[in-house]
């Protein structure tokens, strides 16, 4: 069974959705030291608490990589990690990456509007299970975010997390 990490529910990663013909300045939006409470909600693959963390983006010296370093604290446990976020010209696909020091995995995320969707499924007793974050912009420096998971093809969903992040 899969846990919620912290880095999963307001940051991370598969879901391939055309991209927007902006490329990569729509990571822009990441831009900034953003602060990010939220809480979590006890499930099957999440345990409740609370979660803060600290997130600082900026662009590669070449313009082709947005890079955040985060500071968490879940549960008041501190955990750091790095999330490298790119567009693939070629495939018309985000990609997000993302490295702590329990290792790293990478996916395809999707940008539409006002909304960037990482999701990531595994199998649970013999039963998909799919986990997704949504990161919904109310304003460039404000957007709200939730982590919910569903056993059932995405038909219903159960909260895992909410949260915020306030660019500083």
């Amino acid at each position: 069974m899969k846990s919620l990490s912290f880095a999963a529910v307001a940051f991370c990663a598969v879901a391939a959705v055309p991209a927007n013909a902006a490329g990569v300045d729509e990571l822009g939006r990441y831009l900034g030291t953003w602060t990010s409470p939220g809480t979590l909600y006890d499930t099957p693959y999440s345990k409740a608490g609370t979660a803060t963390a600290t997130t600082t983006c900026a662009w590669s010296q070449d313009h082709v990589f947005m890079i955040c370093q985060q500071s968490i604290t879940l549960n008041g446990k501190p955990n750091n990690a790095l999330s490298i976020y790119t567009y693939d010209t070629a495939k018309s696909v985000y990609r997000f990456f993302n490295i702590g020091p329990d290792g790293a995995d990478g996916s395809v995320i999707s940008v539409e509007g006002d909304t960037v969707t990482y999701s990531n499924s595994f199998t649970d007793k013999g039963k998909q299970v799919t986990i997704r974050t949504l990161n919904v912009w109310e304003s460039p420096t404000l957007y709200r975010w939730r982590t919910e998971y569903s056993a059932d093809s995405g038909k219903t969903w159960t909260p895992m997390a909410v949260g915020t992040a306030q660019r500083q």
